[in-house]
This record gives structure tokens, C-alpha cells and sequence, in this order.
């Protein structure tokens, strides 16, 4: 994982465990069958998707490079292996893993290494599904709130996409998947949702003070009863390890 703006969310791990959102139940269709399989989760953060593979039976070693995230980690997902190491560096045999996933963090990793080092850990036949889990630009005052976040003058922002190019390392079968559910937020939870991403945290305190009084009246101008229903996009990719 890169250094950098990648390295910031530890300062707020507890938040990022308290308002990122968990993966929706639908996922589970793309994972498939869990219990037994041993599933490698590479850049963990908190462990949201950690838990959900867990919750599942599957015997799941996280990965989290950042000590305070992975504290966080520990803390919410009791009997959980978790370890420091990277994407591009992990310390596991070749052909370790049924199965290997990331949420949220290919982006930061380094490529083609990772993809190279994912496959090494991969069994053969065995499958990896990258994904982002966030807000949908279906709607245009998402489309506005999700302006806010970003400040294209930072030097160390990087390109986001909703799929990832797996063409680099030993995959095959590459398929796309997109997956739109409603997340019910309080106005509150959405302003501190906004406190955990990049984009704020790169910020000094008047300019986050700013974000935050913008997204919270955005939020409120859609809130019902307190509460504001979020359109929200997990999408990603999946695909197979190629025979040695």
C-alpha cells in the first residue's frame, strides 16, 4: 500500500469502523459458497468485509498494513488472523488461499505487483473479487456531495474506478458486477461518514469545518423523519486463477 494520503485513515480508524459502510447482503451471491474456505482479505482496514466473509464460515486471514486500523480490526472480530503486510509483499506459501478479496483498496495498492502477488497466494481454479462499496452517482445531489469530498489540487489523489484491470497477473475469466442498495443514514452518521475519507483528511481544520457544514446541510435538505436514504453502488470484479 502506498505511503502517503493511504496511511491517513489510521488517525481515524475508530470513525471509519463506526460510518463506512458494511457490504450489503447481496454480495454474498458473488462470493458463493464460504464455509470452510480459506479466504485471504488483503488491505482489511477495520475488518467490514472481514467480518462478513467470517460471519459466513469461511477461515479468513486479513492483511492490513496500518497498526491502528488493524488494532481496530482485532478488537471488532474476535479469533480473526490478522497480520502487517501488503498487497505487493505478503508472507503466506504459494497457493495458499481458496479465495482472496479486497474492499476499498486496490486503488491504493501497487500494480502490477499486487495483482502478481495475489495470484501467487491463489490456489489454482480459485477466485479473487476486488470491490468498492460507496455512494452511488445516480443521483445528481450525490453526484454534488461527492464534488465536495475531492480537491483535485492534491498531489498524492488517486484515480478511483468501480472495476479493476486484472490483466496483468495469472487470471482468467474476468467478469464485472454491479450491485446498487439503499443505505439509511441520520444526518450525523452522514457527516461523519464524509470525516473519514481521504479528500477530508488531507484538509486543514477550517476547510474540514467547511466540508462538513456543506454535506450536513445537503443531507438535511434530504432528510425524512431524520433519516436520509443513501443510493449506494458496490461494484467490482471478479475472476479465476489461471492453472499453473
Amino acid at each position: 500500500m502506498s505511503d502517503g494520503r493511504g496511511r491517513l485513515f489510521g488517525t481515524v480508524a475508530e470513525l471509519y469502523d463506526r460510518y463506512r459502510p458494511d457490504p450489503p447482503e447481496e454480495l454474498g451471491a458473488h462470493l458463493g459458497e464460504m464455509a470452510g474456505r480459506r479466504v485471504l482479505d488483503v488491505g482489511a482496514g477495520t475488518g467490514k468485509l472481514t467480518r462478513f466473509l467470517g460471519a459466513r464460515g469461511a477461515r479468513v486471514v486479513a492483511v492490513e498494513p496500518d497498526d491502528a486500523m488493524r488494532a481496530v480490526l482485532l478488537s471488532r472480530s474476535p479469533g480473526v488472523e490478522a497480520m502487517a503486510a501488503t498487497a505487493e509483499d505478503l508472507p503466506f506459501a504459494d497457493a495458499a488461499f481458496d479465495l482472496v478479496t479486497s474492499s476499498s483498496a486496490w486503488h491504493w495498492f501497487a500494480h502490477p505487483a499486487a495483482e502478481l502477488e495475489l495470484g501467487r497466494v491463489l490456489r489454482d481454479g480459485g477466485r479473487i473479487v476486488v470491490a468498492w462499496n460507496g455512494l452511488s452517482r445516480t443521483e445528481g445531489w450525490v453526484r454534488d456531495l461527492v464534488r465536495l469530498r475531492e480537491r483535485e489540487d492534491d498531489p498524492d489523489r488517486r484515480p478511483r474506478g468501480w472495476h479493476a484491470d486484472l490483466s496483468a497477473g495469472p487470471f482468467e475469466d474476468p467478469a464485472d458486477f454491479d450491485l446498487a442498495w439503499v443505505w439509511r443514514r441520520s444526518v450525523e452518521e452522514i457527516v461523519g461518514l464524509f470525516a473519514t475519507y481521504s479528500g477530508a483528511l488531507v484538509r486543514d481544520e477550517g476547510e474540514r469545518r467547511e466540508l462538513f457544514e456543506a454535506v450536513r446541510a445537503a443531507a438535511e435538505a434530504r432528510a425524512i423523519d431524520g433519516v436520509v436514504e443513501v443510493p449506494m453502488s458496490l461494484r467490482g470484479t471478479t475472476a479465476r486463477r489461471a492453472t499453473r
